[in-house]
């Protein structure tokens, strides 16, 4: 009570060469990170949504501490570990260690969307998936 609510939002849209996509999530301070790498692993390492929306997330928003879903490699848990504090953590359904990022894309002339992964209420659909509904 008596205190601002934090305000922190960074939708992105991006574009690298036929692919576009949007980005956005909830998670306060965790937002800005999750929209970032979900960004970079679309551009920089060529995922497609729904492998973006799956890879492991690391969070900067503590300035203490990263914390860095344990299903990282290894060899990048123990880099982090030379010049930060790091906890690793699972994602969970609750509580959520990172952002709840939600997202679009059109590549290759196919739509898709996908909402974070471990949220009961999330979802994934692909253009070619409608055509039962």
């Amino acid at each position: 009570p008596n205190k601002r609510c934090l305000m922190n939002v960074c939708p992105v849209i991006g574009e690298q060469g036929d692919k576009r996509f949007a980005f956005g999530a909830s998670g306060g301070r965790k937002i800005l990170g999750a929209v970032a790498q979900l960004s970079s692993f679309v551009t920089d390492f060529d995922m497609s949504l729904e492998d973006s929306f799956h890879a492991p997330r690391i969070d900067a928003s503590d300035a203490n501490q990263l914390i860095a879903d344990e299903d990282l490699p290894r060899d990048v848990l123990d880099r982090l570990r030379e010049d930060n504090t790091v906890a690793e953590t699972k994602r969970t359904i609750f509580p959520y260690a990172f952002a709840c990022p939600a997202g679009v894309m059109r590549d290759a002339g196919r739509n898709s969307g996908c909402t974070e992964i471990m949220s009961p209420w999330g979802d994934a659909i692909s253009e070619d998936m409608t055509k039962d509904i």
